[in-house]
């Protein structure tokens, strides 16, 4: 009886003095015990095992060392989330570096009014400043190519909107800034807009952009690099425009997806200077066989010929030799021919000399011309007076033409095979345009192949001599067909190659004679781009894409011949 007595007092005791018998306890924090590393924004949470006052709670919270920057500010509060309550600091960053103690202090109560008369405190520090921990290509590195992006790594990630401002690459030059799809935003790649100058010293800045916690780099950062000579082994060369205008400049682009960003980087390889952009036009242009030279056309606005510049990729030197016209080819023997005012004729850079192979009486001679793969040959078509095209090629030296045997209909875009023995066109038969192929090695009825009933717009050929790629139609209509010219009458002999979501159409074809792919034009919405594909159809991927950043068409595309 003394006993029970005892503890009825004890426990009146304890309720008078305001201790619980079952008190409220803390069940998880975080930032956790001892963690390191912590975010700078980063909110404190503590639970409760259940319901709390949340004043009571409020008033025992304690921080050292405190935000300064609270004090009397909106931006520092408590929120409460079911049992759980959160002081949050938006703007007012924990210091960088800096250990901190967080303190429960004794008396906090629950719902009921039970109190925890223990004191609770725990520690955490905060992360360092953010760094820049590599630069690919390196400090210092020499040679590098100047088609090549600049990659940029952090140890945390940055915010992307202060990165561009922050960012510079002297000489100046414009770039795109972009980072790794699917990643942590702690790598950016810088994507020149055209291609570096060869052989010359850059330097990459980067001057205190923000993590995304909102902490700076400490200071500017620079990081340097010379390029080297440029190479265009196995790239594409294609016409760059703008929305509803002609072409300003010469693109260049690798058929291979950039390892960073999955997919390719085209950039400008020549562009017309000044004014000359808003005034002037690319038609046409061709690599010379060397793959180190250009050969373009550039014409007033709106007219339909002009003079023909010479433009050498390794020094950026531009030669203009006194011709013009409004297409532009150059030959595997080192000359140009050219079309102008319906007339074909010869440049010989070399010499100087320029020479007409045709004569406009003998018919005006349309476009595309096609030279054989020696460069001992070209065809073409000429128009009769009542507006039939006729086929016609013709030995480049001895300047003697004739029509391939037994070929009475009209007949034109004529494209050579690349061992030279095999030349496909457009047939104008009585039952309409087909495509066919004429034989050089055969004569007779086997000397002729009929390709299928495909009015043609342009035609290219893939290394086995037996495959090409035709086009048809135009715009948002054109269509790629794959020919396999000695099964083109059976099933799968000619097949449908675009029409899918990744390649909805197709024109333009042109082939490399060192790869099995096909570069071409699609039409995405009313903007041209470029595509590629492999030999037999497959894997269609587009190479360039309008961008708000980037905001360019991409048409005539033109595989370097250097292999």
């Amino acid at each position: 009886m003394r006993r029970a007595i005892l503890l009825t007092l004890a426990v009146l005791a304890c309720l008078l003095s305001g201790c619980a018998l079952n008190p409220p306890r803390i069940v998880s924090i975080s930032p956790s015990r001892e963690v390191t590393d912590v975010p700078t924004n980063q909110a404190i949470s503590i639970s409760f095992d259940r319901p709390m006052n949340h004043d009571s709670v409020e008033k025992r919270f304690a921080l050292s060392p405190a935000l300064k920057d609270c004090a009397g500010s909106k931006n520092c509060r408590f929120a409460w989330t079911g049992n759980t309550m959160v002081f949050v600091h938006p703007h007012v960053n924990f210091e960088l570096s800096t250990a901190y103690t967080v303190a429960m202090h004794a008396g906090y109560a629950d719902a009921s009014g039970q109190q925890n008369t223990l004191d609770h405190s725990w520690h955490f520090t905060t992360e360092g400043r953010p760094m820049l921990t590599s630069v690919d290509p390196g400090d210092n590195a020499g040679s590098v190519a100047p088609d090549r992006n600049i990659i940029l790594s952090f140890n945390r990630a940055m915010r992307a909107d202060t990165m561009r401002a922050a960012v510079q690459l002297s000489p100046d030059t414009p770039f795109l800034l972009r980072t790794r799809p699917g990643g942590d935003g702690a790598q950016f790649e810088i994507i020149p807009l055209s291609v570096l100058q060869s052989n010359q010293a850059y330097t990459v800045s980067i001057d205190r952009p923000m993590d995304v916690h909102d902490n700076a780099l400490d200071g500017q950062v620079q990081t340097h690099f010379r390029t080297g000579n440029l190479s265009l082994l196995r790239k594409i060369g294609y016409l760059v425009g703008q929305r509803e205008q002609p072409a300003f400049a010469v693109g260049l682009v690798d058929p291979h997806a950039d390892s960073f960003l999955s997919r390719a980087t085209p950039k400008i390889l020549y562009q017309l200077p000044g004014q000359g952009q808003t005034q002037d036009a690319i038609l046409a242009f061709d690599w010379a066989p060397d793959g180190r030279r250009l050969a373009l056309v550039r014409a007033p606005r709106g007219a339909g010929s002009g003079a023909i510049q010479i433009v050498d990729m390794s020094t950026g030197a531009i030669a203009s030799p006194g011709i013009g016209g409004s297409q532009v080819y150059w030959s595997a023997d080192g000359t140009i021919v050219y079309l102008k005012d319906g007339s074909l004729r010869r440049f010989r850079p070399a010499t100087l000399t320029d020479v007409a192979l045709t004569d406009p009486a003998d018919g005006l001679v349309t476009g595309p011309v096609a030279l054989s793969p020696d460069g001992r040959s070209v065809a073409y078509s000429t128009a009769d007076r009542v507006g039939q095209n006729h086929l016609w090629i013709m030995n480049l030296d001895l300047r003697s033409r004739y029509r391939p045997a037994g070929l009475d209909d009209p007949a034109d875009h004529p494209a050579w095979s690349p061992n030279g023995t095999k030349l496909a066109f457009r047939r104008m038969t009585a039952s309409g345009p087909e495509l066919w192929v004429y034989d050089l090695s055969a004569s007779g009825a086997s000397a002729y192949r009929r390709g299928g009933a495909l009015d043609i717009t342009a035609a290219a050929w893939l290394s086995d001599n037996s495959t090409l790629f035709a086009a048809t139609g135009d715009g948002l209509s054109a269509a790629l067909y794959r020919v396999n010219i000695f099964s083109a009458g059976e099933v799968g002999g000619v097949v449908k190659v675009t029409g899918s979501k990744e390649a909805p159409n197709g024109s333009t074809p042109n082939t490399p004679a060192y790869d099995r792919r096909v570069s071409f034009t699609g039409q995405v919405g009313d903007l041209p781009q470029i595509y590629v594909m492999n030999g037999d159809g497959s894997r269609p991927q587009q190479l360039t894409e309008w961008e708000a950043d980037y905001p360019y068409t991409a048409t005539s595309p033109n595989w370097n011949p250097a292999g």
